[in-house]
């Protein structure tokens, strides 16, 4: 059962037409202006930049309680062979947290395309079947350095049909650890206010 909180942010599961996600990313930029932790499983928005090494687009982590619009989530931390020389790997040992730190150059790789549907912990309220199909928010807490894991989950707090809200729900696990009125319930969860689709979401049911 779903008794034990395990947030680790959003992990991108498959497509809308049921085919699996089989690791495909687009590489970005976090500029050293930016003061946020990212982490693997955070959701990132565009940041309106580039890096001028590379002409990779440069993007910042979304925030908890915000209706704009989002572009993925972080799948991979990027260290070496980008043929930028800012970007020096930082890891020293294999049991080191990987994870974007605060006000430091990096290139990540964003899960960004709008049709993926991504699984995460709910937050703010108990989950129901009733839920899928309504807009929700993103709990951007922070992740943890020690062990790299990401903070981010998705907020029922918030749920409502507006149509600008950054998530929609469209279903949830059916695993025997993955109950129904359990405290830590997984969810599925499409972009609903995509920066890379037209117009700025849909309208929840």
């Amino acid at each position: 059962m779903a008794s034990v909180s395990r947030i680790n942010g959003f992990k991108p599961v498959k497509h809308l037409n049921g085919a699996p996600y089989n690791g495909q990313a687009n590489m970005y930029f976090a500029d050293s202006g930016n003061s946020d932790v990212i982490m693997v499983g955070d959701m990132v928005k565009l940041a309106g930049d580039a890096r001028s090494a590379s002409g990779v687009p440069t993007v910042a982590r979304h925030a908890s309680g915000a209706t704009e619009a989002a572009l993925g989530v972080v799948v991979g931390i990027v260290f070496t062979g980008v043929g930028d020389t800012i970007n020096v790997p930082p890891v020293t040992s294999l049991d080191t947290p990987v994870y974007r730190a605060a006000s430091t150059n990096r290139y990540l790789m964003v899960a960004d395309s709008p049709d993926l549907i991504f699984e995460a912990q709910t937050s703010g309220a108990t989950f129901a079947t009733a839920n899928v199909g309504l807009n929700c928010e993103i709990d951007a807490t922070a992740g943890s350095t020690v062990t790299g894991a990401s903070g981010m989950s998705i907020d029922l707090a918030a749920l409502n049909t507006t149509a600008t809200l950054p998530l929609k729900v469209v279903g949830f696990p059916n695993r025997p650890d993955n109950l129904i009125g359990d405290a830590f319930t997984n969810a599925y969860v499409i972009i609903n206010n995509h920066q890379l689709k037209g117009g700025t979401g849909t309208a929840g049911v």
